[in-house]
């Protein structure tokens, strides 16, 4: 091997550890609560929501993996897995923190931050693939993996996973261009390991690759289509096992159906496109305009990414048209049914609308604005490609490459800075409230529901989804949740127990299974504790089992 090669291929190995340190830095302090604590916005229900699903996937998979798609949560119903992602992707990949540290937050924390350095390598690597520079490569991984849209995310694990996407694409591309069955069975794999990650991305990264192989047929590639549609079928094999269970679900609540109404409340408004997220430590300083979901790519990868669109056009390079028509279709997409500027509904009918109803899956999917994932991927690209340009252009003034590369780095940098992430501690087994202790204790399972209970899905809370992360250690079957989807039975039960303690609520608490109820009176308004106490006291159906300050644990009585 001559030096020379000897060099890339120590630098091309340096490219993972470097990202990874990036995370490390841009999510500080959080590397020193590592096993404790998890990143999450004060009142935010999602990440304590996912640590209990990892929690929950780790256990079942080890001791009873046929419950797996029955977590002990919106007791009796039954696969309430569905209700959200699985997760099962991310607890596996967190299986060496879980085996080490022993902790689901550690665990948690591995695969958020592992979730940055392999999204900002495999961007690197896809932009390498057209021909770009190691440098130019690297400037594109950074600017996808820490991304506004990304930021927008931290509090959901599942939508951070960005890193198939780009894996997937490079796969596709190489694809095209050598008919390889490895890169056939590659391409696949990355749908297969996406779907284990979270259901959104698969879909996503399924219409980019449809597109890519449209871009590809158009450019008169010529596409082996039997090592690839071999590959899909092992790879629908690989899938069913958790596809199914959704599929089961799907069709025993109508619920699980998304209307055309949601898709619209959550798509993209044009101006999300220009603003920065409230992470953002440049955003505050400058006076920015800020929204919490935000998707400006960042001034350095705008203006490159225009450069790098000009060279794709210029030369009709079919594999910087994939990354354009993904970029340009995503982006329309992500805009849902019908457009939104500056928060208001024009009634433009858009594609999404016509593919709501026509192709399966657009249907399932409540958020077009996660699209933005995709427009933020192809812009990185673009801006790897705008960045090799400039350094062509400039080859003879090496003086101007060298302040071109700097100032491109760190304009980069600047406009990526986040502000400290703020953390919240997840509870342990040796740290429990007495009142979950004492659940813990106890040798009967029986099924428990806690008060306050959430009126409506938009009063679930961090409170909640805590309480719900302590069924990894007592074991009771709970009444109710938090995540992703609440059943039209639950909305309703949740509807009639807002009347505890009268008959109706205690009736329906026992139609669902309750015997235990919990009671935490610090959670009510100071001027309501006394009053509810009496009710609670006056009621001879509930007998007092245990009392632990604010937290009492009831008995329910059949009517005599």
């Amino acid at each position: 091997m001559t030096p020379g090669g000897s060099k890339r291929i120590r630098a091309t190995w340096l490219v993972l550890p470097a990202y990874l340190v990036l995370s490390v830095v841009w999510t500080w302090p959080l590397v020193l609560h590592f096993a404790t604590a998890i990143p999450s916005r004060s009142g935010i229900f999602d990440p304590c929501m996912q640590a209990f699903l990892m929690g929950w996937d780790s256990q079942a998979i080890l001791t009873t993996p046929r419950q797996l798609f029955h977590p002990p949560i919106f007791h009796p119903e039954p696969r309430t897995l569905t209700y959200m992602d699985t997760m099962l992707g991310e607890t596996a990949a967190a299986a060496p923190s879980f085996v080490v540290l022993h902790s689901v937050a550690s665990a948690y924390n591995f695969v958020f931050l592992l979730s940055f350095a392999l999204s900002g390598w495999a961007t690197y690597r896809l932009t390498r693939s057209l021909g770009v520079s190691r440098a130019g490569a690297f400037l594109s991984g950074l600017l996808f993996a820490f991304c506004p849209y990304r930021y927008a995310n931290r509090d959901l694990l599942n939508q951070l996973q960005t890193q198939f996407i780009p894996l997937g694409l490079w796969f596709a591309l190489r694809y095209l261009k050598r008919s390889r069955a490895r890169h056939a069975c590659g391409t696949m794999g990355a749908l297969v390991v996406q779907a284990y990650f979270g259901w959104y991305y698969t879909f996503y990264l399924a219409v980019a690759l449809g597109i890519v192989m449209l871009v590809g047929w158009g450019a008169r590639r010529r596409i082996a289509w039997r090592p690839l549609a071999t590959a899909t079928v092992i790879s629908a094999l690989l899938v069913a096992p958790i596809a199914i269970p959704y599929v089961l679900e799907h069709r025993s609540l109508p619920e699980f159906h998304r209307t055309l109404g949601e898709s619209a409340m959550y798509s993209a408004d044009v101006m999300d496109y220009l603003m920065m997220n409230d992470n953002s430590v440049l955003a505050e300083r400058v006076g920015w305009p800020i929204r919490p979901q935000s998707y400006w790519p960042g001034l350095v990868a705008a203006l490159l990414a225009l450069v790098g669109f000009g060279r794709v056009w210029a030369r009709r390079a079919w594999d910087g048209m994939c990354v354009v028509a993904v970029t340009i279709a995503s982006f329309i997409l992500s805009l849902g049914p019908i457009l939104h500027v500056a928060g208001y509904r024009i009634w433009i009918p858009l594609p999404y609308a016509v593919l709501y109803y026509v192709v399966p899956g657009f249907s399932g999917m409540r958020a077009p604005a996660r699209f933005a994932v995709l427009v933020a991927l192809g812009t990185s690209v673009l801006a790897g490609l705008g960045y090799q340009v400039l350094q062509e252009r400039w080859s003879g003034r090496p003086l101007l490459r060298r302040s071109f590369a700097c100032a491109a780095f760190a304009l980069a940098v600047l406009f990526a800075w986040p502000k400290s992430f703020t953390t919240v501690v997840l509870p342990s087994p040796d740290h429990l409230p007495p009142v979950y202790e004492r659940l813990a204790r106890s040798s009967e399972r029986g099924p428990i529901l806690e008060f306050p209970v959430p009126a409506r899905d938009a009063e679930e809370n961090e409170t909640h989804a805590i309480r719900q992360f302590y069924v990894l250690f007592h074991h009771h079957p709970r009444l109710d949740g938090t995540s992703g989807l609440v059943s039209r039975r639950y909305r309703a039960f949740r509807s009639t127990v807002q009347s505890f303690p009268r008959d109706e609520a205690l009736d329906a608490a026992m139609a669902m299974g309750a015997r235990l109820i919990i009671v935490h009176y610090g959670d009510y308004p100071a001027a309501e504790r006394q009053s509810l106490r009496q009710a609670v006291a006056g009621q001879p159906r509930l007998r007092t089992i245990a009392e632990f300050g604010d937290d009492c644990v009831y008995e329910i009585r059949g009517n005599s």
